[in-house]
């Protein structure tokens, strides 16, 4: 399942980056994110309007919230213009082991709702 982001902010970072990082990035809860590492890459679809596209996202925790550095890859200013957009987070990767995110129900968590689990 899935960890469901809805209206995230899309901000640029300065300063130190996580390798692979295109330096633009959305925050989550450290709570949405508990028993993963700094590094970790979560593959996951960031839709903006009707177009949605497969990303990898790499993790960068610091206190209470999780970075999500948009890779260098899959950054693409044409189709992040509008600065917010909805993630969808699938799957975590950990070295060489890949598996779900959440493996029992979809959460959901917006500014708006705070957190949903379906």
């Amino acid at each position: 399942m899935a960890l469901i982001v809805k209206d995230a902010l899309i901000r640029k970072k300065e300063g130190a980056l996580p390798a692979g990082s295109s330096g633009f990035f959305v925050s989550v809860s450290s709570v949405f994110l508990f028993g993963l590492s700094d590094g970790d890459k979560i593959i996951g679809e960031i839709k903006e309007g009707e177009e949605t596209k497969e990303i990898t996202l790499i993790l960068e925790k610091e206190g209470e919230d999780s970075f999500l550095h948009i890779s260098t890859e899959d950054w693409d200013t044409h189709f992040m213009k509008a600065g917010r957009a909805d993630l969808k987070l699938k799957e975590v990767i950990q070295g060489e082991e890949r598996k779900p995110l959440y493996p029992k129900k979809d959460v959901t968590t917006s500014p708006a709702i705070g957190c949903r689990i379906s």
